[in-house]
Formats: structure tokens, C-alpha cells, sequence
């Protein structure tokens, strides 16, 4: 699940954290973020604070099903000439 840290003057991401793994410190508590960039948005120069339990926003992602056009189909042909289809989905299914 995707984190972000944003400007909360000109929405300007401050920080994203998109995978577990992404580095070797996890994910960056708000002062963190705030002391990396000297506690200035780099953008709109405004200052940085930490934020109240108001500016938090969790958006839900949908997930979207896997459609019958979502496949690749090969044609293959073996050694002994005979013709092999195989059908597979263009992304593995089930993996974020």
C-alpha cells in the first residue's frame, strides 16, 4: 500500500513510499520527511509542519477483474511439428 507525503499548500510530493523493501529504512516518519527538506516544500516554499489527524486521507484503491481480454495467446511449434497454443494472462493475476 502506497504512502505519500504531500505539501498541504501545493500538493507537491514530499515523499512516496511504494513497496516494502523500496530501502533499507521503511517507511519515514513525518518529522523525517519534514527535516529532509529542511522544513521547506521545495516547491512553494512554505513551511512544514506535522500533520493533525485532519490532514490524513486514506484512499481506498479498487481493484479492477481480470478480463478474458486481458491474455496473450502463443502459437509454438515443438520439434516433432506439432502446433502448441498456449494461453497466459499478460500480468500475473492476484499480484498487486
Amino acid at each position: 500500500m502506497p504512502v505519500k507525503y504531500v505539501c498541504r499548500h501545493c500538493g507537491y510530493v514530499l515523499w512516496e513510499f511504494n513497496k516494502v523493501g523500496q530501502d533499507y529504512f521503511g517507511l519515514p516518519s513525518p518529522s523525517e520527511v519534514i527535516n529532509a527538506h529542511g522544513g521547506i516544500c521545495p516547491r512553494c516554499k512554505h513551511d512544514l509542519r506535522r500533520p493533525s489527524l485532519k490532514d490524513i486521507k486514506i484512499n481506498i484503491a479498487r481493484r479492477r477483474k481480470p478480463s478474458i481480454l486481458d491474455i496473450t495467446v502463443h502459437n509454438y511449434t515443438l520439434g516433432t511439428g506439432q502446433e502448441v497454443l498456449l494461453i497466459a494472462p499478460d500480468k500475473p493475476v492476484g499480484i498487486a
